[in-house]
């Protein structure tokens, strides 16, 4: 599928679902590299689904979302919780 095949489509598909922001190929690329690492996928595993040479490339999906700051508060407070914390004098 070339290039402009692909931006024709995009174009008729955010058209017919009334979206009103600007949305290309390209921030769909980005949106679901950000929802693999909202996900825990590692960023080795983005880097090579998405064909890039250098990590430091990928390493733009690394800023915080909401969603990865309430996971990881999430698996903060589980690992705090699973703790056997006992003071010295128990």
């Amino acid at each position: 599928m070339s290039r402009s095949c692909t931006q024709k489509a995009m174009k008729h598909l955010v058209e017919e679902c009334r979206i009103h922001k600007k949305v290309s190929p390209h921030s769909l690329r980005h949106s679901f590299a950000t929802h693999l690492m909202e996900q825990g996928v590692s960023l080795r595993a983005i880097q090579e689904l998405l064909g890039h040479m250098c990590p430091k490339t990928t390493a733009i999906y690394t800023r915080l979302t909401e969603t990865t700051q309430l996971n990881t508060r999430r698996i903060i407070n589980h690992l705090i919780d699973e703790l056997d914390l006992k003071g010295d004098d128990q």
